[in-house]
C-alpha cells in the first residue's frame, strides 16, 4: 500500500503552490492507482491518523462536489500498522502538520516501510530570511529526517538536486537517490475560457486594456514590490518609462502571505487601486486561466523557487513571460522566457518596452507541451513508488 500524508492539504483554505501540486498529482493516482493508495488525515485528538474517502476526496477536489470534512472517515490508521511491503510518500508540506518526521520516519524505517519524499525546494535552509522563523525550524527538522531515512527522493529541478549534493557534502549523510522530475502545467480543462465563465471582477479588470500578471502567494521572495516600483518608475532614471507610462494595467492574483503587512498597506492606500492596479485572492482555475490567456506579459521576480510553476503555466497559455535570472528559472524557462537583471526596476521595464517596440519577436525555442503534463508527472512518480 502506498500511504500519503495529505493533513495540510485538506485543512488549506486555498489550494495555491504545494497544495496545488499535491492535488494535482494525487488525483491522477486515484485515476491511475485507486486500490494501491491510502490517503490519511492525521487527528491530534486520537493521536493517530484517520482514512481519508478516495472517491470524496476525487468528488471534492476534481469535481467541486461534497463537504471537504466528510472525506475523513473515522476509519483509524495507527503508525504500527504500517510496515513490510508499504511505501510512505511525503508529498503534501507535511512540516506544517502535527507529526514530526523525526519521530514518524525511524518507527517506520524499522517496521519495513520503503520511504520516499518529494523535497520541492530546501528554500528555508539556504534563504531563511524569506521564511516564517517557526517553518525553518520545521522544515529543518523535516528534510533532516528524509535525509536521515529516505530510500529515494523526487526533485523538480538539477538546480534543487545541486542544493540537496551542497548540503550533505557538509556532513555524514549521503544523498539517497534523487529523481528530478518536472511539474505538470496543463490545467484541468485546456480549452479557451471566455469572459463570461469568469467572475466580474476579473472580467471588469481586464476589460478594453492591456494588463501585466503576477501569479502566487503574495510573499517576499516573490519580490512583488520590485514590480510595483516598476509600475510606479521608482528607481529609473527616466529614459525608458515606467511600466504604468507604457500603458499597462498590474493585476495581482495570489493569496496574501507573510511578512507582508507594509506591501498590503501599500496596495490598499494605492491612488490606482481598482482602477489600473488589482489584486485578486481565492481565484478558481477558469479565472487564471483566463488571466494568463489575455495578459500581454507575465512577470515572475522571484530570488529564488524551488520549481516557478506559473511559469511554465504562462508559457503553456501563450502568454509572454518575463523572469528575474535566476538558475532554477533558467533551467525551467531557458529560451522560452524574457530575462530581466533582479532588484532593478529599469531593466524590467526595459525589457517589456524593448520588446513590444521590436514586435514581439518569436521565441528562439517553443515549449513542448508534452514536457509539463500532470500525467507524465504522475507517471514518472508512480514509477519510482512501485518499483
Amino acid at each position: 500500500m502506498i500511504y500519503i500524508d495529505v493533513s495540510v492539504l485538506t485543512l488549506a483554505t486555498f489550494v495555491t503552490g504545494i497544495q496545488r501540486v499535491t492535488r494535482e498529482v494525487i488525483l491522477r493516482i486515484i485515476e491511475k492507482d485507486e486500490d494501491d493508495v491510502e490517503l490519511l488525515h492525521y487527528n491530534a485528538k486520537d493521536e493517530c491518523f484517520r482514512k481519508i474517502d478516495n472517491k470524496k476526496f476525487y468528488d471534492f477536489y476534481k469535481n467541486g462536489k461534497g463537504i471537504k470534512q466528510r472525506m475523513i472517515t473515522g476509519e483509524k490508521r495507527r503508525i504500527e500498522e504500517i510496515g513490510q511491503g508499504d511505501v510512505w510518500f511525503d508529498l503534501d508540506a507535511a512540516w506544517m502538520g502535527k507529526v514530526r518526521r523525526s519521530y514518524l520516519l525511524p518507527i517506520l524505517k524499522k517496521q519495513g516501510c520503503r520511504i520516499i519524499s518529494h523535497i520541492y525546494d530546501i528554500i528555508s535552509l539556504t534563504h531563511p530570511q524569506y521564511c516564517l522563523e517557526r517553518g525553518v525550524y520545521n522544515f529543518s527538522d523535516y528534510i533532516g529526517a528524509h535525509l536521515s531515512y529516505d530510500d529515494e527522493i523526487i526533485v523538480n529541478a538539477k538546480a534543487t538536486k545541486n542544493e540537496l549534493e551542497k548540503l550533505v557534502s557538509t556532513s555524514d549523510i549521503s544523498l539517497p537517490e534523487c529523481h528530478v522530475i518536472y511539474l505538470g502545467a496543463n490545467f484541468s480543462n485546456d480549452r479557451k475560457i471566455e469572459r463570461n465563465e469568469v467572475t466580474e471582477e476579473v472580467a471588469k479588470a481586464t476589460e478594453n486594456s492591456k494588463y501585466l500578471l503576477m501569479v502566487g502567494t503574495v510573499e517576499p521572495r516573490k519580490n512583488h514590490k520590485l514590480v510595483l516600483d516598476a509600475f510606479e518608475g521608482k528607481g529609473m532614471d527616466g529614459d525608458i518609462p515606467s511600466l504604468k507610462e507604457q500603458g499597462y494595467k498590474l493585476i495581482i492574483a495570489g493569496s496574501m502571505g507573510w511578512k507582508m503587512e507594509d506591501f498590503e498597506k501599500r496596495l490598499k492606500e494605492h491612488p490606482d487601486m481598482g482602477k489600473g492596479l488589482f489584486f485578486f485572492e481565492g481565484l478558481g482555475d477558469k479565472d487564471i486561466s483566463f488571466l494568463y490567456q489575455n495578459a500581454e506579459y507575465l512577470i515572475f521576480a522571484s530570488y529564488v523557487e524551488g520549481f516557478g510553476l506559473p511559469v511554465i503555466e504562462g508559457v503553456m497559455k501563450g502568454t509572454r513571460v518575463v523572469c528575474a535570472d535566476v538558475p532554477v528559472l533558467r533551467e525551467i524557462g531557458g529560451n522560452k522566457c524574457l530575462w530581466f537583471k533582479q532588484d532593478d526596476t529599469e531593466s524590467l521595464a526595459s525589457v517589456i518596452y524593448e520588446d513590444t517596440r521590436n514586435g514581439k519577436p518569436a521565441f528562439v525555442e517553443k515549449v513542448d507541451i508534452n514536457s509539463f503534463l500532470w500525467n507524465n508527472t504522475t507517471d514518472e512518480i508512480l514509477n519510482i513508488l512501485r518499483r
